[in-house]
């Protein structure tokens, strides 16, 4: 009750904060810089005479970035320039392809390139241009050949590994992890095989008697996915996977599946709503016997989700809904639903919250008998349940000048 007379104090009192409103252009034009990779004290320091507000709401123009991966292993930003009010009708769109042995500070001055020809744009419209100066100079390092040889043909090859380790007076702990992604993009086709191996070991002492939790996992995976009209796509996955925690000695398994988006996959970069269809087999090799007296066995199964993303001035939201099931036996399904939301509700209050919660009735992988009190306390397999939730909120107040030019970086 305390934090919403709060909430509610500084809503009433911070009216005159907020009724800075700049939404006519008499030769100015504010800005809101919605984009995390752009280093927004870099941008400031480098566009020291551009207005830029603390409030999307109070800004002409609202600055979107978003940003997905390429098949070259960089990055794609998409700056998305929005105008309100008396430019409500002007919108512009910039693209800029971060390359993956490019730097975080060539990425920053590659975005910020964008934001001062987007920013021209308005200036432009609100007849001051006459206020800066505008250079233009080539690029010869970012001119292209006109004929181009990859001798790679588009594969990417990624390689990772690490190991960390801790150690005490009656306790220590050691893993390590390696993976190698193989990847090739291209309009038509996305192809990728992974492989990663995971191993954890700890050890416990306890008046001389040693208790030890020891975890692998393992995976092979190939992933063939083809382009078919700008909304359809369809692929085919298959892999290996093993994994202790699961009771799994060895699963090999074989999906094939479908893909519509409502929206053209060219406009992707703001908003995806998907539909997917899979369906296919998986062959298990237990380490124990499981629940349903099994060492191995041959599952056969379909899902169906359904996901949507969108990236918009006012917040982002971000859903899935699953639902699975084996065909020997539909009572041995799984319904999953994930969300992320983050949403302004008014000037200077946004909200956002985090939620999973799934329906679990597919552990046919549970092994037979009781878990004992060690692999309770240190997980060392899987326990039988019937749902499981995860969430996370909470809210952001800010208040205060609109205004934000100016850098001090001092200490």
């Amino acid at each position: 009750m305390k934090l919403i007379v709060f909430i509610l104090f500084i809503l009433l009192f911070s009216k005159p904060v907020f009724s800075q409103n700049n939404q006519d252009l008499n030769g100015h034009v504010s800005f809101f810089l919605d984009c995390y990779d752009c280093d927004f004290t870099f941008v400031r320091q480098e566009l020291s005479f551009v207005t830029f507000v603390r409030d999307p709401k109070l800004a002409q123009v609202h600055i979107l970035s978003s940003e997905s991966r390429t098949g070259s292993g960089g990055r794609k930003y998409v700056l998305n320039f929005i105008g309100n009010g008396e430019i409500g009708n002007h919108h512009f769109e910039f693209e800029y392809y971060a390359g993956q042995s490019e730097t975080d500070d060539e990425t920053r001055r590659g975005l910020l390139q964008l934001l001062k020809a987007g920013i021209l744009q308005y200036y432009s419209i609100a007849g001051i241009l006459n206020t800066v100066e505008i250079n233009l100079s080539p690029n010869d390092s970012k001119i292209a050949p006109i004929q181009l040889t990859d001798p790679w043909r588009f594969w990417i090859i990624s390689i990772e590994g690490g190991t960390r380790f801790e150690k005490e007076a009656n306790q220590n702990e050691f893993s390590y992890n390696t993976e190698i992604e193989v990847e090739k993009v291209t309009e038509s086709w996305k192809t990728r095989f992974e492989m990663e191996y995971d191993a954890d070991r700890e050890n416990y002492f306890d008046d001389g008697i040693k208790i030890s939790n020891h975890q692998n996992s393992a995976g092979i995976s190939g992933d063939y996915i083809k382009s078919l009209t700008p909304r359809w796509s369809a692929g085919t996955f298959t892999g290996y996977s093993s994994e202790t925690y699961l009771n799994i000695k060895n699963r090999v398994y074989a999906n094939a599946g479908i893909e519509y988006n409502i929206f053209p996959w060219d406009i992707s970069n703001r908003k995806v709503f998907t539909f997917r269809y899979l369906a296919g087999a998986s062959w298990y090799d237990y380490n124990e016997k499981t629940i349903y007296d099994k060492l191995n066995e041959n599952l056969y199964h379909q899902s169906l989700s359904l996901n949507l993303e969108m990236l918009q001035p006012w917040g982002n939201i971000d859903v899935r809904l699953e639902g699975r099931h084996f065909f020997h036996d539909v009572s041995k399904n799984r319904l999953t639903f994930d969300s992320d939301f983050s949403i302004r509700l008014t000037k200077a209050l946004s909200v956002y919250w985090e939620f999973q919660a799934e329906m679990v009735h597919d552990q046919l992988y549970l092994p037979l008998g009781d878990a004992s009190r060690e692999d309770l306390l240190l997980r060392r397999r899987k326990l039988a349940t019937d749902y499981e939730f995860r969430g996370e909120m909470g809210f952001r107040l800010t208040f205060g000048s609109i205004y934000s030019n100016i850098v001090n970086e001092r200490f």
